[in-house]
């Protein structure tokens, strides 16, 4: 078993402290356990060590990740180097070819995908091990880890068991394995309650696959096996996830259900709820405000007074000010606010 993280994303749905220079992964804004701070990438690094997985653990990034990487880790793992940013599916293309024609791994060797943001606790990890037995023992291609919703939320996307497996999870209370039947992606509401009624499960974006498979895909597609030789075709890849190349209308999918807590910290809003302390860097929250955050990189203060349920994020690429809830929709603004011009505002008489 071998686990790829995927570390090669820009991350600015954490703006303006992640960007394409620093993306989310790297930000030391949580709790370690001996005191002080850590980022995504270190906390998922230490945990895999923890697990006794870290020498089976290679990072999939882009080049300008790569110092980031070697200096917040230690005893850094091996790194995979995608030319440029095409999505998860020629990351993993990459990934695959390296462990195939550099590592010399095995072809019938299973290989784990994981987002380097995934918030969980230590006993995740001894799970991945139920992935690789569930991908062997049911002969699907590929084997996905769904967990368990903690309500009918429309941030996430959904994995819809098949019909059949609904009613044999019905007679056995913790199945080891369900067929998947489709994928539903960021529902509404009630949409959401619907797919909690089939039993669906949130898409971790956390699967297995035998490496021959992903390379038989490669050559089917008239690509290369040899890293190399992939690396300078890497710009004929699809620039597409591997959700939508590989998972997508496949009918020999298996989801693995998992009990125990799953988060993705990739927005202000879920990371708000990890933080190291209610006030990092320099500032201050009132007493009459509630459920109140601030992340602070300049060197001036913040202060917040009279507000609840709000999140204040301050470094060098600018200021965010927004409602936890509301922080989701940074996104659509930030192309906008690229775009426009510093403008200068000359008050009237």
């Amino acid at each position: 078993m071998k686990l790829v993280l995927l570390s090669g994303g820009s991350g600015t749905r954490l703006w303006p402290l992640s960007s394409s220079i620093r993306s989310k992964q790297f930000l030391q804004v949580l709790p370690a356990p001996g005191g002080g701070r850590e980022s995504m990438l270190q906390r998922i690094w230490r945990q895999l060590s923890a697990a006794g997985l870290g020498h089976e653990v290679y990072i999939a990034t882009s080049s300008g990740q790569e110092t980031l990487i070697r200096k917040q880790l230690r005893t850094a793992p091996k790194v995979i180097i995608e030319p440029r940013r095409r999505d998860t599916f020629p990351a993993v293309s990459l990934a695959s070819a390296y462990l195939y024609s550099v590592e010399k791994i095995s072809p019938e060797e299973t290989v784990i995908v994981l987002p380097v943001d995934a918030y969980v606790s230590d006993e995740f990890f001894f799970k991945l091990t139920e992935l690789d037995e569930a991908l062997r023992h049911s002969g699907a291609e590929i084997a996905l880890l769904g967990a368990r919703p903690e309500g009918p939320s429309g941030k996430y996307g959904y994995i819809v068991p098949a019909l059949s497996a609904v009613s044999s999870a019905g007679k056995q209370e913790n199945p080891a394995y369900v067929q998947v039947d489709c994928f539903v992606e960021k529902p509404d509401r009630q949409a959401a309650e619907a797919l909690l009624e089939q039993q669906a499960m949130w898409n971790c974006g956390i699967f297995a696959f035998r490496l021959c498979d992903q390379l038989n895909r490669l050559e089917a597609a008239g690509f290369p096996r040899d890293y190399a030789e992939l690396q300078r075709q890497y710009h004929l890849l699809p620039k597409s996830s591997f959700d939508v190349e590989v998972l997508e209308g496949n009918n020999r999918l298996i989801c693995v259900p998992y009990h125990d807590g799953w988060k993705d910290l990739g927005t202000w809003n879920t990371l708000s709820e990890e933080l190291a302390s209610s006030v990092l860097g320099w500032g201050h929250i009132s007493a009459d405000s509630l459920n109140c955050q601030i992340v602070n990189e300049l060197d001036i203060p913040v202060i917040l007074v009279g507000l609840d349920d709000v999140i204040v994020a301050a470094g060098p690429g600018g200021i965010l000010v927004a409602r936890k809830d509301a922080a989701d929709h940074l996104k659509h603004l930030l192309p906008a606010s690229d775009q426009e011009k510093r403008k200068e505002y000359i008050p009237g008489d």
